[in-house]
C-alpha cells in the first residue's frame, strides 16, 4: 500500500530504505526534539527499527510510512500512526523530516495524509500529536494539520539531563469530517 499527496509517496517501511534512512536519522537537529531518536544514532539500529516498523504494521498497533519525494523518489523522513489504541480508536502521529527539507512543508502535507487515512481506514474516533515545548516548528504543523492545543504536560521527558515539557494538539473524527464538508 502506497499513500501519495501533491508531491509525496508514503511507502511502508522495507529493509532496502536503511542507507537512505540513517542519512537522515543521523542529524543531531532530529535527535534534538525527537523522543525516541537517540544521538549519536547507530547504523546497526536501523535494520531492527525498521524489523520493528513492519511487525507493527502487520499486528496492527502502528503504521508508519517512509516518506519519499515524488520528484526524485528520495528518502526524506517518516510520518505514521503509533500508540494505536484498537479500544479507544485513537493513536498519536509521529513524523520527522529530513533537515534540507524543513519549512517546505512537507511534515504537514504528510501528516494529513496520515490523518486522513487514520480516519477513513481505520475508523479512529481521536487523533493526537505531541511535541516539545521548544520545538515551535513542529506544534505548527500539527495546527496546520487541523489539530488543536489540549494541554502541557510538564517536565514528561527527560532528554539528555534536562527534563521536556510536552504539548498535546489532538483533533476528533467529527471534527475533522466537518471541516472536509
Amino acid at each position: 500500500m502506497i499513500l501519495e499527496t501533491e508531491r509525496l509517496l508514503l511507502k511502508p517501511y522495507e529493509h532496502e530504505f536503511a542507507d537512505e534512512i540513517y542519512r537522515v536519522v543521523k542529524h543531531k537537529e532530529i535527535a534534538d526534539t525527537m523522543v525516541m531518536i537517540p544521538h549519536p544514532y547507530p547504523r546497526e539500529v536501523v535494520d531492527s527499527w525498521i524489523s520493528y516498523l513492519q511487525k507493527s504494521f502487520e499486528q496492527g498497533t502502528a503504521y508508519e510510512f517512509a516518506v519519499f519525494l515524488k520528484e526524485n523518489g528520495r528518502y526524506i523522513g517518516n510520518c505514521g500512526l503509533v500508540a494505536i489504541s484498537k479500544n479507544h480508536k485513537n493513536a498519536e502521529v509521529g513524523y520527522f523530516i529530513d533537515v534540507p527539507e524543513w519549512g517546505k512543508g512537507y511534515a504537514t502535507e504528510a501528516c494529513k495524509k496520515i490523518m486522513d487515512y487514520g480516519f477513513k481506514e481505520h475508523q479512529l474516533n481521536r487523533v493526537y500529536s505531541r511535541c516539545m515545548v521548544r520545538n515551535i516548528a513542529s506544534r505548527k504543523v500539527m495546527e496546520k494539520s487541523g489539530m488543536v492545543w489540549e494541554g502541557r504536560h510538564k517536565q514528561e521527558f527527560l532528554k539528555g539531563d534536562v527534563y521536556e515539557d510536552m504539548d498535546y494538539l489532538a483533533i476528533l473524527a467529527e471534527d475533522y469530517f466537518k471541516d472536509k464538508e
